[in-house]
């Protein structure tokens, strides 16, 4: 069930489309599917070693009302931080009352 005083943060759920730029070249551009209040649960993350470089993982589940549309192919952003979203389920059999996003954020460290 959806309790207001948890969804304390504001999320952006953003989609993906495609435009040409000046020489004809698809580019592809971010637009604000939506803007709203979430529940923030994390989760630990887990590093990875790329060539030289370390990266982390850094899995996150947010809780919102349920919002038709969202899919895996959007992207959240929240404090600033981009989150590729992993899966967008309805957890009471279609009631359709709360969303859970699982999400994950790459960080990147620079040595």
């Amino acid at each position: 069930m959806v309790h207001a005083g948890k969804m304390r943060h504001q999320i952006t759920i953003e989609v993906r489309s495609q435009v040409q730029d000046a020489a004809g070249e698809p580019q592809n551009v971010w637009n604000v599917f939506a803007t709203v209040r979430a529940e923030e649960l994390y989760t630990p993350g887990r590093e990875i070693w790329a060539s030289a470089q370390r990266a982390a993982r850094v899995p996150a589940i947010f809780k919102i009302r349920y919002l038709e549309g969202v899919t895996p192919a959007m992207r959240l952003i929240f404090n600033g931080r981009v989150h590729n979203i992993l899966s967008a389920i309805d957890p009471d059999n279609g009631r359709k009352l709360e969303m859970v996003l699982t999400t994950e954020e790459w960080v990147e460290e620079t040595p």
